[in-house]
């Protein structure tokens, strides 16, 4: 069997332009991403982090290939996760007054803890970044459960 894949799309009313700094600015991602503030230099090769507002990286990886205004794709790793990095592609693509993106999540090790935490946290994400776009609020909405640890 073939590893796991996930896909969201979204039709948002906003250019590419203003989309693609919406997923790469700190100050906007801490409105939709969980209070995460992504930092990256946005080049292939450089590090990606999702920072609490302590300074505490949620979420690490790689930038593996950049197309600005149009693709990003980095590697995804849960800090203090001994799952494997998988990967993130967003892709944006212009189609008349509305953008589209395409979040696609793959590379898993199967069906490990990530996948199975980000199969129910990605549609929060992308959902509340539609709506920052469009109504410049964020959406206000609870962190999915996430599985006990002990």
């Amino acid at each position: 069997m073939s590893n796991p894949k996930l896909e969201y799309q979204a039709y948002v009313r906003t250019t590419p332009g203003k989309l693609w700094d919406a997923i790469t600015s700190p100050e906007q991602t801490r409105q939709y991403f969980y209070g995460l503030a992504v930092t990256s230099d946005w080049k292939p090769g450089a590090s990606i982090k999702h920072l609490f507002p302590d300074g505490k990286s949620q979420v690490e990886g790689k930038v593996l290939e950049v197309e600005p205004g149009r693709k990003i794709v980095h590697t995804f790793a849960t800090t203090g996760s001994t799952d494997g990095a998988s990967r993130v592609t967003w892709e944006i693509q212009p189609m008349g007054a509305v953008t589209l993106l395409t979040l696609t999540h793959d590379d898993f090790d199967g069906e490990t803890d990530t996948y199975r935490s980000v199969a129910r946290g990605w549609n929060p994400v992308v959902s509340g970044l539609k709506t920052l776009l469009e109504t410049g609020k964020p959406l206000e909405i609870p962190a999915p459960e996430t599985a006990a640890t002990g």
